[in-house]
């Protein structure tokens, strides 16, 4: 079996090193992105098994990047995203929870590690 596929899409370079750091030691491949744009871009070229998606980002946000994968349908409406924000939104809570997870800035290794491998085992699980 290949190793996972995440897609981590965040403006901030430090952040996206930092992912790419915690989930690189995990054996995952990791892909990354700085803007909205560049994450669906991403997404429909590499075909990620999941994608971390920081809701602030230039050109379109995390939420907008959603909205879009929802939109096209089968397979896209089913990636696993974990939304990454500093912010405090209810509803963007709920729909991370929906689509995966949400997870509060700063990052917590450990806690990424956990909700990563948690959606991706979800994900290959029969249904």
């Amino acid at each position: 079996m290949s190793a996972p596929k995440i897609l981590v899409a965040d403006d901030s370079r430090t952040i996206r090193t930092q992912l790419e750091l915690i989930l690189s030691q995990e054996g995952i491949e990791v892909i990354t992105a700085s803007t909205g744009i560049d994450a669906l871009e991403q997404i429909f070229r590499e075909e990620p098994d999941l994608a971390i998606l920081d809701i602030n980002m230039p050109e379109m946000d995390g939420y907008g990047v959603c909205q879009e994968l929802i939109a096209c349908g089968d397979p896209w409406d089913r990636l696993p995203i974990v939304f990454l924000t500093s912010l405090d939104s209810h509803a963007l809570e709920i729909l991370g929870l929906r689509m995966g997870a949400y997870l509060r800035k700063p990052v917590v290794g450990e806690r990424v590690v956990d909700v990563v491998q948690s959606l991706l085992h979800a994900a290959i699980e029969p249904h």
